[in-house]
């Protein structure tokens, strides 16, 4: 995934295969970020940052050892000034663009965070198990659980759609088909 940012262009990629402390991998990340204290690594983000010729100037590795594996997808990522907030595995990661700096990472689902979306001046986050709003700082503000998990079963002719937000309005669906109508605030209507 690719997303343009000033005169850049910062690539995320999934890279399952990538070994820590092996000589075999293709590329060699400057930096590499564990998150969390596990050994079994469910999660692994190269990030890169790219000039207009296309030059690596900057490039991490995300590693992500708790809560179930994702992979990157257009909601893997938030661009808010000059930070980058990323969902992989469980957790958000903050990440300054310059420099390619962790600023912190919180969990925000016991089991998977599927996507990050900007609202107003915080950020939503659809979670496997919950719907949570946090701030810049990481800090959670609220957390929303349904009756099931929010994820629907997919159809072999169209993908699901169980989580959308309009008008400062959050709605999902959980397993069982019951919807959500999530306020900002984080009432449930």
């Amino acid at each position: 995934m690719n997303i343009e940012y000033k005169d850049y262009v910062i690539e995320i990629i999934d890279e399952t295969y990538y070994s820590l402390n092996s000589t075999d991998n293709t590329y060699n990340y400057e930096k590499i970020f564990i998150v969390g204290n596990e050994t079994d690594y469910s999660t692994k983000y190269g990030i890169r940052i790219k000039n207009s010729e296309d030059e690596i100037i900057r490039d991490c590795l995300l590693v992500c050892g708790k809560g179930a594996g994702t992979s990157v997808c257009k909601e893997t990522c938030v661009i808010d000034g000059e930070t980058a907030f990323i969902c992989i595995s469980n957790v958000v990661v903050s990440l300054s663009l310059i420099g390619l700096r962790l600023n912190w990472y919180k969990e925000v689902d016991f089991a998977t965070a599927f996507g990050i979306y900007k609202m107003n001046e915080d950020f939503i986050i659809h979670g496997e198990m919950s719907i949570t709003r946090i701030n810049k700082n990481g800090e959670i503000i609220w957390q929303q659980s349904g009756s099931d998990i929010f994820v629907l079963p997919m159809t072999r002719n169209s993908p699901v759609d169980n989580f959308h937000i309009d008008n400062n309005m959050i709605f999902v669906q959980s397993w069982d088909e019951r919807k959500y109508c999530i306020s900002y605030n984080g009432e449930i209507k």
